[in-house]
């Protein structure tokens, strides 16, 4: 296995946590968890604005640096809500010649709201909640190294079930490399991944028994490379994605 780093994203009490220690002991504990929250305390989320992540999230890159240093792979265990967020450990990937990839916890926000109701400690206000929700930038809209190498919910999916999915990854992933420059505009870029993540919503609907397979985000992230690559026409997407994904069938 690789070096890598896997960042974790979702909104606060979606099941990140808990997900990264089944994931550090599915992989045996040879990889290290950093928690943001380990800088966080309830006076921490008193008055919470965005402006307070910086100088947690800094601690944590820096934290994350020394540990891929030392040759350790690394789960990042915190929101990861903005693109600029993931990009910072992408670059640490990048420098260091080690794995990346993202998994996206993407419990609903009414779910994550009654989980952090429901904990005994390290609740947080339900207004940083919403407003995490209200400015998440979902992976994958505007970059293809964004692009979650799979999406859960732990609100309709047993843990035990997607750890085997997230080892996989893990265990054939591959140093990051330099993105190639896109052919088309961010506009239709942005176009090209929504109609995708459409096509890919429209055939778990019919065929549900793929929710959770990771070979759906392979498929739909291999296909968003090729059409921004080739510039193909908005039009022709859902007829050729279609296509891609019936050889699951």
């Amino acid at each position: 296995m690789n070096q890598f780093i896997l960042a974790l994203c979702g909104l606060p009490a979606s099941g990140k946590s808990t997900l990264a220690n089944a994931i550090q002991k599915a992989l045996n504990y040879e990889v290290e968890i950093v928690r943001t929250d380990e800088w966080r305390d309830i006076e921490y989320y008193t008055d919470w604005v965005p402006e307070k992540e910086k100088p947690v999230r800094q601690k944590a890159l820096s934290r994350v640096s020394e540990l891929v240093e030392e040759g350790k792979s690394v789960i990042h265990d915190d929101t990861n809500y903005y693109t600029s967020m993931r990009h910072d450990l992408f670059k640490i990937a990048l420098e260091k010649q080690c794995g990346f990839a993202i998994v996206h916890v993407a419990t609903p926000v009414t779910v994550a709201l009654q989980w952090n109701r429901e904990r005994e400690n390290s609740r947080v206000p339900d207004s940083v909640i919403q407003d995490i929700f209200e400015r998440f930038d979902n992976p994958g809209h505007s970059y293809l190294w964004d692009t979650e190498d799979l999406e859960v919910s732990l609100e309709i999916q047993n843990i035990d079930d997607v750890l085997p999915d997230i080892v996989e990854i893990l265990k054939e992933i591959e140093p990051a490399k330099k993105p190639k420059p896109r052919l088309v505009t961010s506009t239709e870029f942005t176009r090209l991944d929504t109609a995708t993540r459409l096509v890919v919503s429209e055939f778990l609907q019919e065929y549900p028994e793929f929710r959770g397979n990771r070979e759906v985000s392979i498929i739909r992230r291999s296909f968003l490379r090729k059409a921004s690559e080739r510039k193909i026409q908005l039009k022709a997407v859902h007829k050729l994605l279609w296509s891609e994904l019936s050889r699951l069938l």
